[in-house]
């Protein structure tokens, strides 16, 4: 309907007419504009459908925003490879470290929704936002959450040459002097899985941040840093290989990759508990139908029994998850961890 003002002896009066009322040049004039607008929505739409049905055909790149070695880089080639083993193309593993995760992340929240540049991160991502006070990015509107991988425990690990035989004889050796831990940055898992070991044991550890898990563990190694809390897949290795000891493991069961290996609950620090996670991530701007494409291809490379195996060697559960799922999960473990963060002072230097 359309309002028409006429107006005579010094007085304005307005009357309704219909569309059918409208002079014949009008009412063309309005069909060809709503043609016009319902045209380029369903061209857009119609494109993103195609491109994610073509999805993919060229290379990946999926960014790890830490070091290579660590355990996010680990998970990200072992899927990296099944993607390209499903598609027929290349996946390439590009790290960039930096700021504990915040550089690389930066680059794909920055980058095209075209579904060819894809963010490895781990559970720290939804620590960032408390620990932080301004981002370069907006966690939950210039990411999207594409899948969640799986989930691990951490490994409570010393030097062979580290005198502390258990997590009590760990304790107590912390409260008789300040001990040394090494993370894979400033709030990385690493780092909240220790804050919350140190809080329940009410013992203060130093803080030596590095970046990412890979340098962390090798200076635990060398013995130039007392201990530390790291992901399975990042430590597993050494501790086969007996570079590494592990005191304890951070789930409330043992694991059976390492069954000998004691629960930290159950090895002096009752109640303990702590799992990381990892996910993939897009630009926020991917359309849903190209998110829903990539979660599929994900989810067909986790579910082939060798990239289970290869994953459950390292000691990572799979658990993928859907787009809606995964950025509910997210959400939640933002607010989560908001006043655990906020009670322990961890704040990062501006």
């Amino acid at each position: 309907m359309a309002i028409v003002t006429f107006q005579w002896s010094g007085t304005a009066r307005s009357r309704t007419i219909s569309f059918l009322q409208r002079p014949l040049c009008l009412r063309v004039c309005a069909l060809v504009r709503l043609s016009t607008v319902l045209f380029i929505g369903l061209t857009g739409v119609l494109a993103g459908r195609v491109h994610a049905q073509l999805y993919p055909d060229r290379p990946i790149r999926m960014i790890v925003p830490f070091a290579p070695g660590g355990t996010v880089d680990i998970v990200a080639r072992i899927v990296g490879v099944k993607i390209a083993d499903i598609t027929g193309g290349r996946v390439v593993v590009d790290n960039r470290g930096g700021a504990g995760g915040i550089v690389g992340t930066g680059v794909v929240a920055r980058s095209p929704g075209d579904g060819y540049t894809l963010l490895m991160h781990s559970a720290a991502i939804t620590y960032d936002p408390t620990l932080h006070d301004k981002l370069p990015y907006d966690t939950l509107n210039d990411l999207a959450p594409v899948a969640m991988i799986g989930a691990t425990p951490n490994l409570l690990v010393v030097a062979p040459s580290f005198p502390a035989l258990s997590v009590t004889d760990l304790i107590e050796r912390g409260r008789e002097k300040p001990l040394t831990f090494a993370t894979g940055g400033f709030g990385s898992s690493s780092h909240l899985a220790v804050t919350l070991f140190s809080h329940m044991a009410d013992v203060k550890f130093n803080h030596i941040p590095y970046k990412g898990a890979g340098p962390a563990l090798a200076d635990v190694v060398a013995g130039h840093v007392d201990f530390t809390l790291a992901t399975m897949p990042g430590a597993i290795q050494q501790v086969r290989a007996g570079s590494l000891r592990a005191l304890g493991i951070s789930s409330l069961m043992r694991s059976p990759e390492l069954p000998a290996v004691p629960t930290i609950a159950e090895a002096g620090l009752p109640g303990y508990e702590y799992l990381a996670w990892f996910g993939v991530f897009a630009p926020g701007t991917t359309p849903s139908a190209l998110v829903a494409r990539i979660n599929a291809l994900l989810r067909q490379a986790m579910q082939a029994p060798d990239t289970q195996t290869q994953l459950r060697q390292q000691g990572v559960e799979p658990g993928p998850l859907s787009p809606d799922q995964f950025r509910d999960k997210v959400k939640s473990e933002i607010e989560r961890w908001a006043p655990v963060i906020i009670k322990s002072r961890m704040k990062a230097l501006p």
